[in-house]
């Protein structure tokens, strides 16, 4: 079969298409005709040896969608051949104590597919069968493609660990990214106000397209979070969502009301910032980080997503063999939403 791979870490340059095995289906597994992947970060950081120093060649792309071709005899699903799939890229070993108590989102032995197994960017895939979850007959794969890893973390950080509230003030970081267009779809989705930054102005146009009530380009207001004080007449939001890290967190703190929460599931800008910390102290913040995400919270979130409530923003689009020209465009940010591979 086709697929992109490395074969040592470094640029663009490392990124080869070319022919490799097709896999085989080992017990509880499907095996997945791919029809698209999305691009994350972490692809980028795989390339260059920043996020998995493991064992190489690697096959890339964790965000996957396709369909099913063929079943493990053993496999206990529902799934039937034909069936239009997304994966969960994390796999969890289904048998420590975390994943027997129902906390799997803190399995020792945790796998990503694209980072520790072989990804998506192939026409076949192996994944075991617990992590793949039927998609809408009318979702097109790009849009499919774009789910996975965005939503499921936006949904976990805003849902499970801010729990976001429909009288909530929050503000979302970097609405062109996926996880922040996912973020923008969820907090509307619960009739929160959504307040969200930008660079350009045509990222900011689109976030009003997805239901953003009011738009902050971060290149013209660095210091947001007196624009934040404006909008919510001096108190600030409860919520913020971010996946910039360094850049904007004394601004996130600026921008929380006395209670308020900050989530963090990013540090495209950096991983090291100093903390006043007389500022805890005068007012009560909740500061949490993303964390694991689970299996049960991707099936509450896939209920959602059939329900037709939640839907993949594809920014461009690209073929199998032009992974390397979309691992440029990554690296450009000039685009909203999510990056795509045809397969």
């Amino acid at each position: 079969m086709k697929a992109v791979y490395i074969e040592q870490h470094g640029g663009p340059q490392a990124l080869t298409y070319g022919d490799r095995p097709d896999p085989e289906v080992t017990p509880g597994e499907v095996l997945l005709r791919v029809r698209a992947s999305a691009l994350n970060h972490l692809d980028l950081n795989l390339r260059e040896g920043r996020s998995y120093r493991g064992t190489l060649p690697r096959i890339m792309g964790c965000d996957i969608a396709g369909e099913i071709a063929a079943i493990s005899p053993d496999a206990k699903t529902d799934l039937q051949v034909g069936d239009r799939v997304i994966l969960n890229n994390r796999v969890t070993c289904g048998v420590c104590y975390a994943c027997r108590m129902g906390w799997d989102q803190n399995c020792a032995s945790t796998k990503r597919l694209g980072v520790d197994l072989d990804g998506g960017h192939a026409e076949f895939l192996t994944a075991p069968a617990v992590n793949a979850h039927k998609i809408p007959d009318a979702m097109p794969m790009t849009e499919a493609a774009a789910l996975p890893i965005a939503l499921h973390t936006a949904w976990h950080c805003l849902v499970t660990q801010a729990q976001i509230r429909p009288w909530d003030d929050v503000l979302i970081q970097a609405a062109g990214s996926g996880v922040g267009s996912m973020g923008i779809q969820i907090a509307k989705m619960m009739a929160a106000r959504v307040i969200t930054t930008a660079g350009s102005q045509w990222k900011l146009d689109k976030a009003q397209e997805l239901g953003a009530d009011e738009l902050i380009n971060y290149r013209e207001t660095p210091e947001f979070s007196q624009r934040v004080k404006e909008l919510t007449d001096g108190k600030g939001v409860d919520l913020i969502f971010d996946c910039v890290g360094a850049d904007v967190w004394e601004q996130n703190l600026n921008s929380l009301k006395a209670g308020g929460r900050l989530v963090i599931t990013g540090v495209t800008s950096g991983a090291r910032a100093e903390v006043d910390l007389s500022l805890l102290q005068s007012k009560p913040l909740h500061l949490m980080g993303s964390g694991g995400r689970s299996n049960r919270t991707f099936a509450d979130m896939m209920k959602v997503v059939n329900h037709g409530s939640l839907h993949g923003i594809v920014g461009k689009v690209f073929p199998l063999d032009g992974v390397a020209e979309a691992h440029q465009a990554m690296d450009d940010r000039d685009f909203f939403g999510k990056l795509v591979i045809e397969s």
